[in-house]
């Protein structure tokens, strides 16, 4: 069932109706929404950002919610300030991880310090006297 809701200038609209299967979408098939190829999100976002087409226009095009072409563009300009940072070309949570990695690694080698040693002590230690068949 699809609603149909009177946009402000009385053309109806399809609002609230979900696509499945392929359509075509101002003269291109496009397959489920959500599945897009890395050139389709750039292309998107580049027009985007050079205010060739709206949010919604290339969201209608690219059939899929104005919010992914938004997070589409929130990765690319975190890529691209990525890409730029000066210094360290590593991001914050690259550096905590890195972090974390040395705590782990500090951890194990004392862990298998204490293990060897326990197997050292367990080598030489006396064993128990066996106990009588009867």
């Amino acid at each position: 069932m699809r609603k149909r809701i009177r946009k402000s200038d009385g053309a109806p609209s399809t609002a609230g109706t979900e696509r499945s299967g392929v359509e075509a979408v101002d003269g291109a098939r496009r397959g489920r929404p959500g599945r897009r190829t890395t050139d389709e999100r750039s292309r998107a976002v580049l027009e985007l950002l050079a205010g060739k087409a709206t949010v919604d226009q290339l969201a209608l095009r690219f059939g899929v919610q104005a919010g992914t072409i938004e997070r589409w563009r929130e990765l690319a300009l975190e890529s691209i300030g990525a890409g730029l940072r000066q210094g360290t070309s590593r991001s914050a949570y690259e550096l905590d991880l890195e972090k974390q990695l040395g705590t782990l690694k500090a951890a194990f080698t004392d862990l298998a310090i204490r293990h060897e040693l326990v197997q050292k002590a367990l080598k030489t230690r006396p064993s128990r006297p066996g106990r009588s068949p009867r």
